[in-house]
């Protein structure tokens, strides 16, 4: 009953508030209800107002209705917590699976202080923060753990407030357009192996330049810092790196036929780990699978084209 009662109840959530890249808290976004502690001050509230009546005594009477008051003042205050802050989704770079996913979080004050947010996603660990209005807005980091490889979406992500009282719970449960690219998990089940055009073998550690030096060019992210012109850097000069001509045995093709006998995500989990082997390396490498054929080059930009095309094989 309560699997069917909690199905229904995120059919009509998802009706209601349905994916988009930022939304504005409302009234149709926002519910409120008593937390623990408000629900044992309805409780003592209804004991009061009995002993009041049984006794016909005045001053308990006020006692209770005064106590009533501050209830509903604090349902005003605990509403307007939430109401007007802007969320929008930011960025989330790519995990290996079995990782965290990262999730950038942008919240808008909408002109007021806010107080005492609990932000996280459903069944995950929670992140507290306050909005200045001066500063006008904040930004979070919320954690998802990526199980799976391929373009993961995040489940609803929770914003709770129970400020300023702590007898009500405001919350709200807004579904971001969020989507993070999860790589497959690199795990070396065989040796590297060249698929290069002259033929095939086993690869040593190789960790070496071609013979002939053809010149310097800026230094690119991802390039490995043992191609870096430490002397003319330390002399003031631009960050430079030294380009070499490699051999064709140098060029790596990571072949998805050279891994017979494993499953898909076995030779997934393989290819990653051979890519990742490469790059550290400094190697020319390329990627050989059903339906992808990515040409031999070196460099961070390979590597996360390489690592991309695994993840949504």
């Amino acid at each position: 009953m309560t699997a069917f009662v909690r199905r229904r109840f995120d059919a009509w959530l998802e009706k209601r508030s349905p994916p988009c890249s930022h939304v504005e808290l409302n009234q149709r976004r926002i519910f409120i209800i008593p937390s623990r502690g408000g629900a044992a001050y309805l409780v003592m509230l209804l004991g009061l107002l009995i002993l009041a009546i049984n006794y016909q005594n005045n001053l308990i009477f006020a006692l209770t209705f005064w106590l009533f008051s501050l209830l509903l003042v604090a349902i005003l205050h605990t509403f307007a917590n939430l109401a007007g802050i802007t969320l929008r989704a930011g960025a989330a770079e790519p995990v290996f699976a079995g990782q965290l996913a990262s999730f950038h979080l942008h919240l808008e004050a909408g002109g007021r202080d806010r107080h005492r947010l609990y932000l996280g996603f459903t069944e995950q660990a929670a992140v507290t923060c306050s909005l200045d209005a001066k500063k006008g807005g904040s930004s979070v980091i919320l954690k998802y753990p990526a199980l799976k490889r391929g373009a993961m979406r995040p489940s609803r992500m929770t914003i709770t407030t129970r400020y300023p009282l702590g007898i009500l719970r405001c919350w709200s449960a807004p579904k971001l357009d969020w989507h993070c690219l999860v790589y497959p998990q690199a795990r070396l089940l065989r040796p590297l192996v060249n698929s290069a055009a002259e033929g095939e073998g086993s690869i040593p550690d190789i960790s070496r330049d071609g013979d002939e030096f053809t010149g310097f060019q800026l230094y690119q992210p991802g390039q490995p810092p043992r191609r870096i012109f430490w002397k003319a850097y330390a002399k003031g000069q631009v960050l430079q790196t030294k380009q070499f001509e490699q051999s064709q045995s140098d060029e790596l093709i990571l072949d998805w036929n050279e891994l017979d006998g494993l499953g898909v995500e076995e030779r997934l989990s393989t290819l990653c780990a051979w890519a990742l082997d490469c790059n550290t390396r400094g190697l020319s490498f390329g990627l050989q699978m059903p339906g992808v054929k990515i040409s031999a080059a070196s460099g961070g930009d390979q590597l996360t084209r390489i690592l991309r095309a695994l993840a949504l094989y």
